[in-house]
């Protein structure tokens, strides 16, 4: 069996799940098959060469080489979850505490139970933070993401309506980006928008998206009481921890 790299993980992760989910260590050593193989159908479903059978070329030849990175991404999380079974205690293994491994095997799959344990001394987003406090399983907290993200404007879409970008940029920043690369770095890259303007947009996408808590209101499985008392534990544990991490954390539900 090829042996995958921690490196080649993550970049096969943000493919499936997406670009903005924060990945870590604890993702990989908690992700499950059932959540691989729920989120590569969903983005399937988008990218599938069938659905642009009468499209342009460019748009065909786009597509085929999305679909490939994909089903490249699969084959490598996959090939990562079978070394991870076969080899326990060797691949990775040194990248997660002790205890964890020990509380991973008596537990079962995070799928099936909540996490309990001592919050991480990191600041945290809402989804996560739900998942330490052991109040959802780690399949909740992927698909609350992916409900968020759906209801993000694209980037591009959002430049070009603000002027900054046109058609043809973005199809060079698509046509380029690969499957390593996010939109707003490989514009970078490209000289086409400068780091203000892409964190600009970043900022104003993700003001356009409901917060994540909402996901979980909607659902019953939180109460406005519950969900209000929650985001000031969650706020006063980021200030306590935002020392020394970057500001893409969000002291509320994002």
């Amino acid at each position: 069996m090829p042996q995958v790299t921690e490196t080649e993980v993550f970049r096969a992760c943000r493919t499936l799940f997406g670009p903005e989910l924060q990945l870590n260590r604890d993702f990989l050593f908690y992700l499950q098959p059932a959540g691989v193989r729920s989120a590569y159908r969903r983005k399937a479903k988008i990218t599938h060469p069938d659905r642009f059978a009468i499209a342009a070329v460019t748009t065909r030849t786009k597509q085929q080489r999305l679909f490939q990175d994909l089903n490249q991404a699969h084959q490598t999380v996959l090939t990562y979850l079978k070394q991870r079974k076969s080899f326990p205690s060797g691949h990775f293994s040194r990248n997660y505490p002790a205890s964890a491994q020990t509380k991973h095997r008596r537990q079962g799959p995070p799928d099936r139970q909540q996490r309990r344990g001592p919050l991480p001394a990191r600041p945290m987003q809402f989804g996560l933070f739900l998942y330490y406090q052991g109040m959802i399983p780690f399949s909740a907290m992927i698909s609350a993401i992916s409900w968020q993200r759906r209801q993000r404007p694209a980037l591009g879409e959002i430049a070009r309506r603000w002027g900054w970008l046109d058609e043809n940029n973005i199809h060079d920043i698509i046509s380029h980006r690969g499957g390593t690369h996010k939109f707003g770095e490989r514009a970078e890259q490209l000289g086409l928008l400068d780091q203000l303007q892409v964190r600009t947009l970043l900022f104003y996408q993700r003001s356009q998206q409901k917060q994540m808590g909402r996901y979980f209101v909607e659902r019953g499985l939180l109460n406005e009481a519950t969900l209000n008392q929650l985001l000031l534990q969650l706020a006063e544990h980021n200030q306590n921890f935002r020392k020394g991490f970057g500001g893409h954390y969000y002291y509320f539900h994002r």
